[in-house]
């Protein structure tokens, strides 16, 4: 018998009479995230020149819709020096098959911008449901 307060217990979920149940299929993505830092060397991208380059790089090559989470990181430059510094994560979630040139563009064209060494990209496929 579960307890009212059992995790099992909330999970035992059904839809209310009448109600039809939506019927969501699983469907295989790719996940994409970005790493934008927001600083370099000698300088520090600001706010409004992040969201002039993604109004103009980013939105447009990928209009169906992304995420941006504002995070903190650091790594260790070329120079030897330890950069610590507010990123930027876009996440995109792509079908099949993944428009690579789309993604390569962006972090050239970032890179190029704001003179950074590296853009750092992920890519793992999972599975999605809406």
């Amino acid at each position: 018998m579960l307890s009212p307060l059992s995790p099992t217990h909330f999970l035992q979920i059904s839809p209310a009479r009448g109600q039809q149940v939506l019927n969501t299929q699983k469907q295989e993505w790719i996940k994409v995230e970005l790493y934008f830092g927001l600083s370099s060397t000698t300088r520090e991208i600001n706010e409004q020149e992040w969201q002039q380059f993604f109004n103009q790089e980013i939105t447009p090559r990928f209009p169906e819709g992304l995420t941006v989470v504002d995070s903190y990181g650091q790594y260790l430059h070329s120079s030897g020096l330890l950069l610590k510094e507010r990123t930027k994560i876009v996440i995109i979630l792509l079908k099949q098959p993944l428009n690579e040139q789309k993604i390569q563009e962006i972090i050239k064209l970032f890179k190029e911008t704001f003179q950074q060494e590296s853009v750092l990209k992920v890519t793992t496929p999972v599975q999605a449901e809406f």
